[in-house]
């Protein structure tokens, strides 16, 4: 039985003094004891490494060099065999792919039998674009949503915790993400824009490789070709791919630099002998260069980057020891050589389930039933060659009906050459043994493109570009009038494929960005390391603050997926502004909105917000009161006026009438002893005159009428005008107003009144003269009897 005294004895000590820290021959370390013992620390690396596990470039540093050489040598066999399966299963997929390029026209050929790019000399060669624009105009598209100028990026629900003026930390985080991604990161939109032209549109799936780049010593997020990332079959996205390849083309002085650096092992590598496949050719052929390298000391080496699942028990950690559990590990290996290069482990220090990390982000275009989403390539493809095929009948038809060939007799092939080719307006000889010249040459029977070719050419088109999701808008004379509603429901209606497309490919940047900014937790300094400006703001601690209480998220909006959907909403915010329910809306947040929806810098635009405006003081009321009366008197003494000076045409109205009574009752008295028909027509002057003095006499009264009621309303407004001093100016004028038109009134009833004086008068003296003639002409036809008795007889 053991001694317990001895065992008391027994300590362990981890750490000691590094003074007393002794290495052994055996590469263990001894710490020497104060009571004279000795302390062994057995295996010193792993308990090192143990002790910096947090330490992101000690977790993720290559182990490959731990792993004896047999165990590596194995484990490359392993990996190149199945990689190999993986890269042989998706054949067919590059063969799609390397063909699908060709429909796209890049390339320029001579159409002449030579190159065989026709099967006979001069057949037409013409592509047609139908599926270049499709990509193109949905590559523009999402290039201007998912890539503005500004930058990518903003903070999420910043409004919810503080005003946008006041989250300074927000602010700060968006700003310099943004400045990341732009100018310091200068790789982000130009391998975004790649990927969704070549990825997203083209083929249906655009991959984002996001990763610390071990030389830069940053996050970098490139694109990566599909033709380049080899995946296991019989899957249908990342998280369920055993394994994920990365077929990366290396310079051989970039190799160099990685192993100096210890990033790879320093391995004698067999000189590079790359093997593209047939996207890699059809690439090389559009471009025109050549795709193998002259020389050998330019030959890069080929790498696969894998994402897999190994079982290496001396990297386990205590959870999964001695179980054989296989744990996610990020391998390099040379394919030429078929040596590791390196191997790192490829979960994160803190999760203790192990889980891979992420890298690759996956953009889509539309779903597909496997792995590779489906693209306008497979949605277009046969559509594309169709036109094309459709496009060459035509053009060959029209060829060959515009300079046909034609069949030779025999007999008059005889003759020095059979290929005429003639100039415009000349003639060429040719022996036809006598024979009619129909009967020796005989044209074949050519005929310009059919009206059912050029309609078939037509509907392809239309159906296509309906299926492909490319928008076809309205514009143009007569669509001005149709209302904003309608016009947002076709635009709808024409867009939903790009809508769908557009947010997925909004969640994939959302998830880019994610991975970003998670890098960050492992390298701080370098978000900020090169913009001036964040240097003197930023810590590590306020970093990893911005990175837990903010969100970052693309600057896109998935509910719009083009500049028109989101100028059509300014309009209709606009005209909603502008109706009954435009009270309950901010006018200034309105133009905010609409301007930031046409993308136009509201600085310089809108005005800055008017001071509130104070209401009259008591003195400003007294003045304003002492000013109306006193232009209320001097209106009162100009009406005064205008009556004064209205009494003496009074005056001479009425003397007018009493001159016009008293002519009237002479012109009775000079008539009244006339003859039987002088009085009748006496009578009838007389019944003329009576009328013209009724209606003289109304016209006075009218005049006298209207000039009392004008004098009644002036003094009515004088009144009004007196109770109401206090109000409103507005009011006085007005009154003013109604004055000077009662005064117009009335000096033209007064105009009026003269005028029909005067004809009374003139039609009373007419008629005076015209009693007088009367009367003179009846007394010399009736003179009058001589007076005393009857008249004497004449004597015999």
């Amino acid at each position: 039985m053991a001694n317990p005294a001895a065992t008391e004895d027994i300590h362990v000590i981890i750490e000691g003094d590094d003074d007393n820290v002794r290495a052994l021959p055996d590469g263990n370390i001894a710490v020497d004891q104060p009571d004279g013992g000795v302390v062994v620390q057995l295996n010193p690396q792993r308990a090192a490494e143990a002790a910096g596990v947090d330490d992101p470039a000690k977790f993720y540093a290559n182990v490959a060099d731990r792993i004896g050489d047999s165990r590596l040598l194995t484990l490359a066999i392993e990996l190149y065999e199945a990689v190999d399966a993986d890269d042989k299963s998706r054949s067919e997929w590059l063969s799609n792919r390397a063909d699908g390029m060709e429909l796209l026209g890049l390339s320029l050929q001579d159409p002449s039998a030579g190159d065989g790019a026709s099967a006979v000399d001069g057949q037409s060669v013409v592509t047609n674009p139908l599926l270049l624009e499709a990509v193109l105009k949905g590559w523009a598209n999402a290039q201007a949503e998912l890539l503005p100028a500004e930058g990518p990026c903003k903070v999420a629900n910043q409004a919810d915790k503080a005003s946008e003026a006041q989250d300074e930390l927000g602010e700060c985080f968006q700003r310099d993400m943004n400045y990341y991604l732009t100018s310091i990161a200068t790789e982000f939109a130009p391998e975004t824009s790649h990927m969704l032209l070549w990825g997203s549109y083209f083929g249906g799936s655009g991959f984002k490789k996001v990763y610390t780049h071990p030389l830069k010593n940053r996050p970098v997020s490139e694109a990566v070709s599909p033709e380049h990332l080899i995946v296991s079959d019989a899957t249908k996205d990342f998280a369920s791919c055993e394994r994920i390849t990365h077929q990366i083309t290396m310079r051989q002085s970039v190799m160099k630099r990685y192993q100096a650096k210890g990033i790879y092992r320093d391995v004698v590598l067999t000189p590079p002998t790359p093997t593209p496949n047939q996207v890699d050719e059809t690439i090389a052929a559009q471009q025109g260069v050549a795709l193998n390298k002259s020389r050998p000391e330019d030959q890069p080496y080929t790498l696969w980057e894998i994402q897999c699942e190994l079982d290496i028990e001396e990297l386990a950690p205590k959870q999964f020891k001695d179980k054989g559990v296989p744990l996610p590990y990020l391998v390099t290996m040379d394919k030429d050589s078929q040596q590791i290069l390196a191997i790192r482990r490829d979960w994160k220090p803190e999760d203790e389930d192990c889980n891979r990390k992420r890298m690759y982000v996956k953009y889509p275009y539309v779903p597909g039933p496997g792995f590779y989403g489906t693209g306008l390539l497979n949605i277009l493809g046969n559509s594309s060659a169709a036109m094309t095929a459709a496009w060459r009948l035509a053009l060959d038809s029209a060829m060959f009906a515009s300079f046909p060939s034609f069949l030779l007799d025999k007999l008059a092939g005889r003759q020095n050459t059979s290929d005429f080719r003639l100039s415009p307006g000349t003639a060429a000889l040719i022996e036809t043994g006598g024979r009619p010249l129909n009967e020796v040459v005989s044209g074949l029977p050519y005929k310009d493109p059919s009206t059912g070719l050029l309609g078939m050419i037509d509907k392809i088109t239309q159906q296509a570009k309906e299926t492909g999701g490319s928008p076809d808008i309205p514009v143009g004379e007569g669509m001005q009038n149709i209302p904003v509603g309608t016009m947002l429901a076709h635009i709808e209606q024409a867009t939903k494929v790009m809508a769908a497309a557009h947010k997925g490919q909004h969640r994939a940047m959302d998830e880019e960005l994610a991975l970003i900014a998670d890098l960050f937790r492992e390298n701080p300094e370098s978000f900020w390391k090169g913009n001036k400006d964040a240097q003197g703001y930023w810590t590590v601690e306020r970093l990893i603050e911005a990175l837990n209480t903010r969100t970052l998220q693309p600057k896109s909006d998935p509910n719009v997926p083009s500049h028109i959907h989101r100028v059509m909403k300014a309009v209709a915010l606009v005209e909603l502004a502008g109706s009954p329910l435009g009270i309950r809306l901010d006018k200034d947040e309105v133009l905010r909105r609409v301007l930031s929806a046409m993308r136009e810098d509201p600085a310089g635009l809108i005005l800055p917000p008017l001071p509130p405006q104070q209401g009259p003081t008591a003195e400003d009321k007294i003045a304003d009161a002492k000013l109306l009366e006193a232009q209320t008197k001097g209106k009162k003494v100009e009406v005064d006026a205008a009556i004064a000076a209205q009494k003496p045409q009074l005056t001479q109205m009425e003397t007018a009438g009493s001159i016009k009574e008293k002519t009237i009752d002479l012109a009775k008295a000079l008539v009244t002893h006339s003859g039987d028909q002088a009085n009748a027509h006496r009578d009838h002057q007389l019944g003329l005159a009576d009328h013209a003095r009724n209606v003289e006499k109304d016209a006075v009264d009218a005049a006298k009428t209207t000039h009392d009621a004008m004098m009644d309303r002036g003094k009515l407004a004088l009144e009004h005008r007196k109770v109401g001093l206090g109000e409103a100016q507005a009011s006085h004028q007005m009154g003013l107003e109604r004055d000077q038109h009662a005064l117009d009134q009335q000096q033209a009833g007064h105009e009026m009144d003269v005028g029909q004086q005067k004809v009374g008068i003139e039609g009373a003296k007419l008629g005076i003269a015209q009693q007088a003639a009367d009367t003179a002409t009846h007394t010399a036809l009736h003179p009058p009897k001589p007076a005393g008795g009857a008249k004497p007889k004449k004597k015999k």
